[in-house]
């Protein structure tokens, strides 16, 4: 990724392009594929339930569970992939929220700005684009920030270098408490020994709804690592993503 400086309409040719990649396009589209098959079998469970033939209407269920799971964990390839791609170069105060989904994006800065909290940042540079490659060029990143933002009560602008670019001045935002509903866990929280542990650590992952949509379209291929980028909270929120996300 290119530095927040780099980015926009005067450098088209500098950043990376997630919806020109046809790897993350491959993801998107498989998990799609999923949830329309989900959708079918859903359908037919009832129609096969409303006739009485209820063994019919077992299986399809069934059937339906396993394309949901398959479709959650395209979707979980896809986010890791395009997190990794897009923050391997960024500097400690930028995270790149370029091809997630609103539901994963929001649960990445959660963690974020807890990690930020936690360091004393002054300030975090979000870059959210400006919707030109959603659907029907609606944004929808960039306004569920800025509504996540305002839930706690973060000090929070559009960059006027960059329109797609949203700074959160933690260091004007007088007595920060984050809403108790957030995820803000340590990146380097691991998962006690008991079920319990187990089970907090698996609500750190976003949940994924069939009628998720993405701000921008794509994705395939193969599992990403996560990049060794020399700087330690960008570092500890690459792993951490890619950790839970797998």
């Amino acid at each position: 990724m290119t530095s927040v400086a780099q980015k926009g309409p005067n450098n088209p040719g500098l950043d990376y392009n997630h919806a020109e990649d046809p790897t993350y396009k491959q993801y998107r589209d498989e998990a799609k594929k999923w949830h329309d098959k989900r959708t079918e079998y859903s359908q037919q469970s009832q129609n096969a339930y409303q006739k009485g033939d209820k063994q019919a209407a077992h299986e399809l269920s069934e059937k339906l569970k396993d394309a949901l799971r398959k479709a959650e964990d395209a979707n979980k390839r896809a986010a890791q992939y395009v997190f990794v791609e897009n923050n391997a170069d960024s500097k400690g105060n930028e995270i790149d929220l370029h091809g997630l989904y609103v539901n994963e994006a929001k649960w990445v800065l959660q963690k974020r700005i807890g990690e930020a909290l936690r360091t004393s940042q002054q300030e975090l540079l979000v870059i959210v684009g400006k919707g030109n490659h959603s659907q029907n060029g609606v944004a929808k990143l960039k306004p569920a920030i800025d509504e996540l933002c305002s839930e706690a009560g973060l000090n929070h602008y559009i960059s006027q270098k960059n329109s797609g670019v949203l700074v959160i001045d933690l260091a004007k935002t007088p007595n920060i408490r984050l809403p108790d509903s957030w995820d803000t866990l340590p990146f380097d929280h691991q998962p006690s020994s008991s079920g319990q542990g187990q089970q907090q650590f698996q609500q750190q992952q976003p949940q994924y709804q069939q009628q998720q949509q993405p701000q921008y379209q794509q994705q395939s291929g193969q599992g990403n690592a996560a990049p060794n980028t020399g700087i330690p909270i960008l570092d500890s929120v690459l792993k951490l993503v890619c950790a839970c996300l797998k």
